[in-house]
């Protein structure tokens, strides 16, 4: 089973896409698998009108599965959102989830926090492990990172949680 980290934030456009983005670009580097899941709040299309995979969808298939030549994508229908364990249980094939926007998850967090956005710290988040922030004199109970120290972060993740997983 891999491991999970999440990236959370009490606001939105703190920078999770980007902090995600440039873990997993050191972390890669590093050899491990690499999978990401996206919190959204609104329902959403991947697949448009016309093409055959909607024309699938639309004829009532519950799962369309569409492959290219280096990506694939899988269009589920669901009656309800499905929950964070269900979804997880599905890959054993990465070493690491890196999941944006999942607050209430039970596993280790990192939050992102800027000066422009306000300061509100997950306190009650026995899951912290770190900050991400452009605020240098920010005091915590976790280590304290700048938005781009993706290099420390990573070696956090790995003493904190790879290891042990591996």
């Amino acid at each position: 089973m891999p491991i999970v980290l999440s990236v959370i934030s009490k606001v939105k456009d703190t920078g999770k896409t980007t902090l995600i983005e440039g873990l997993m670009k050191v972390l890669k580097q590093r050899g491990y698998r690499v999978m990401t899941l996206k919190y959204s709040c609104s329902d959403f299309d991947i697949d448009y009108e016309h093409t055959d995979s909607y024309r699938h969808c639309q004829a009532g298939a519950d799962r369309t599965v569409v492959v290219g030549p280096k990506k694939m994508v899988v269009i589920e229908n669901t009656q309800q959102r499905k929950s964070f364990d269900e979804l997880i249980s599905q890959y054993y094939d990465v070493d690491i989830i890196l999941t944006e926007g999942f607050r209430e998850v039970d596993a280790p967090t990192i939050e992102v926090i800027r000066r422009e956005k306000g300061t509100q710290i997950y306190t009650d988040n026995i899951n912290l492990i770190a900050i991400a922030t452009d605020i240098n004199e920010l005091k915590a109970t976790v280590p304290v990172y700048g938005l781009n120290d993706y290099r420390s972060m990573c070696s956090l993740i790995e003493r904190r949680m790879l290891n042990k997983a591996m």
